[in-house]
């Protein structure tokens, strides 16, 4: 029997459709990881789970920490797991578990989710003069040789990635949404929204991760604006570094128009992701010298095109992000960081259904060209070498 072990210290749903697949072709599969994260489907049952350390995001120190120790257990379990047929499937997360590649003789895959170095310079101390830019590209390009594939999800990252590898070896798969799960629901049908009373709000939603990067401020400080409207209600989902400042936000204005709650639950989903008329995306705004985006397409992006929502994107102008929004008519890519355009396109989705319908429409329809097929076109890629 073929042997796979895939390294991803937190798995998700994309993962876990992807070790689906290679579980039903008859692989005997093992997964290095932190967390696992589902929706609606489970981790195939055949599927061997070593559990090693949680990723912790509160901070950058507890990042980089949990990073380190998680790939320390991952090199001593391949260690014992290994033989010399056993294919390794690293991913991304930790961005240097690629790395490990070079310790190996095994053949062995790396899927990119976010380019590094490249994400660092969203930082502000990072430059590409900076050692910590050049180590990562100098073992970038000697783990990149040595994988028989690189993965990535689109075209832009591709770019990037074409100065550590050869253009044969990068393969663009990209991300999916699960398309039954995730999908339009009529306001009055949707328990999310008659939950929370919000029948009859024109609802501007946020759900996802506030990060260090996020700028989480832009969406409280246009509900701090328009305030005086009961007709718009702002609603903020989630968790990260930035809670703080989402809390002492609520609590000092104390403001009717928004709403502050946690992550969803699985059954609930469905109907949070697709109340908002406007879904908010909240890219890792920054660009490389050469004026390239240093950011990936955010998977919740697929999530909300599959519940057929307009879609707001905060998002430098040479994005993959701005891309896929325009090239599908979604709804706007703003490349400011300041709230002028957000309140704009608020404004006038609001007060035209017609436009707010077909951004919504497009969205539907675009998420059906990402589907959990993608998930099979890479096992195709890795098993037949």
């Amino acid at each position: 029997m073929k042997r796979i072990i895939f390294v991803n210290q937190v798995t998700g749903p994309l993962m876990i459709d992807m070790i689906n697949v290679f579980v039903e072709k008859k692989y005997k599969v093992i997964l290095y990881t932190g967390k696992i994260e589902k929706t609606t489907r489970d981790l195939d049952a055949r599927v061997k789970v070593r559990k090693l350390c949680l990723y912790r995001k509160d901070n950058n120190l507890k990042r980089l920490l949990t990073w380190i120790l998680f790939s320390l257990q991952s090199l001593i379990c391949l260690m014992y797991d290994l033989n010399k047929t056993t294919k390794i499937y690293f991913s991304s997360n930790p961005p240097f578990i690629p790395f490990m590649a070079l310790v190996f003789k095994n053949t062995s895959y790396v899927h990119i989710y976010d380019v590094y170095p490249n994400a660092l310079l969203a930082l502000p101390y990072v430059t590409k003069n900076s050692i910590v830019y050049r180590l990562f590209l100098y073992f970038n390009k000697k783990a990149f040789k040595k994988a028989e594939r690189v993965f990535t999800p689109s075209l832009g990252m591709k770019k990037m990635l074409i100065r550590s590898t050869s253009d044969k070896k990068i393969k663009i798969i990209p991300w999916w949404a699960d398309t039954e799960f995730i999908k339009p629901v009529e306001k009055v049908k949707n328990r999310f929204i008659v939950k929370h009373n919000l029948e009859d709000k024109f609802i501007v939603m946020y759900s996802g991760n506030f990060g260090l990067t996020h700028n989480i401020e832009k969406i409280l400080n246009t509900a701090l604006t328009l305030k005086a409207d009961n007709n718009i209600k702002f609603v903020i989902i989630g968790d990260g570094p930035k809670k703080k400042i989402v809390d002492l936000f609520e609590k000092k204005h104390n403001l009717k128009n928004l709403l502050v709650l946690p992550f969803q639950g699985e059954k609930m989903l469905p109907y949070s992701l697709s109340a908002g008329d406007i879904s908010v995306v909240l890219d890792s705004f920054s660009s490389d010298e050469d004026g390239e985006s240093t950011a990936s397409i955010p998977s919740k992006t697929y999530y909300l095109m599959s519940a057929g929502s307009a879609i707001y994107a905060e998002s430098d102008s040479t994005s993959e992000l701005n891309r896929l929004i325009n090239m599908n008519d979604l709804g706007m890519c703003d490349n400011t960081q300041d709230i002028n355009k957000f309140l704009k396109f608020i404004k006038v989705c609001r007060s035209d259904k017609k436009l707010l319908n077909k951004f919504q429409e497009n969205s539907r329809l675009a998420s059906l060209n990402f589907t959990r097929k993608n998930a099979s076109l890479l096992y195709k890629e890795v098993d037949k070498n």
